[in-house]
Parts: C-alpha cells; sequence; structure tokens
C-alpha cells in the first residue's frame, strides 16, 4: 500500500508537470479603442488642413523625444550615434524619400 501511494503522488506530480506548460498559453486580445472625432459639415479645406498639420506637429514631438531618447541611450552604449544618423540620412535621400513643406505660419 504505501508503494502504490508513493507511486501515485509520484505519477500525480509528473501530470501536474506535464499540463502546467499548456496552462495560461492562449494569448489575451487587446481591447480595440476607438477614437470618434465630430466635425460640423460646412469646414473649409483651411479648417481641415490646419487641423491634420496640428495632429502631424504632436506627431513629430513623439518622434522627436523618442529619438532623443535612443540617441542618449546610443551614447550610453557606447555607440557613434552621430554616424548612424548620417547613414541613416543617407538611405533616406538614396530612396527618394522626400519631406512635405510645411505651410507657411505653421508653429508647432
Amino acid at each position: 500500500m504505501p508503494a502504490l501511494l508513493a507511486f501515485g503522488c509520484s505519477a500525480f506530480m509528473f501530470f501536474l508537470f506535464i499540463i502546467d506548460p499548456k496552462v495560461n498559453t492562449d494569448v489575451p486580445r487587446t481591447q480595440e479603442i476607438i477614437y470618434v472625432e465630430n466635425w460640423s459639415l460646412d469646414r473649409s479645406d483651411e479648417e481641415i488642413m490646419a487641423a491634420r498639420w496640428g495632429v502631424q506637429c504632436l506627431k513629430d514631438r513623439r518622434d522627436e523625444k523618442r529619438r532623443d531618447a535612443m540617441k542618449t541611450l546610443g551614447r550610453m552604449s557606447g555607440m557613434d550615434v552621430e554616424a548612424i544618423e548620417r547613414e541613416a540620412e543617407a538611405k533616406r535621400l538614396a530612396r527618394g524619400d522626400i519631406e512635405v513643406e510645411r505651410p507657411a505660419g505653421l508653429t508647432c
């Protein structure tokens, strides 16, 4: 009887080790957030473009903060950040990417 009990306990523990990697392996779905804005139907083209450039200014500020953080991390890691930036600029120009001209009087 003690041998059977020892075998049963060992088998139960072995079974737990087998099923453990399969527990909670489902990837949780992220919730989808939908932002809705209401605009009047009589907006002028200038108002529409001003709103779009306002959003672009926010994106540019966010990207600049991220770029500065990455540069700081690169410098702390001992990388030549300026050389990496020059290479990236050369690749961007080689691809033919162009900078969109900003409207006159736009201040971000």
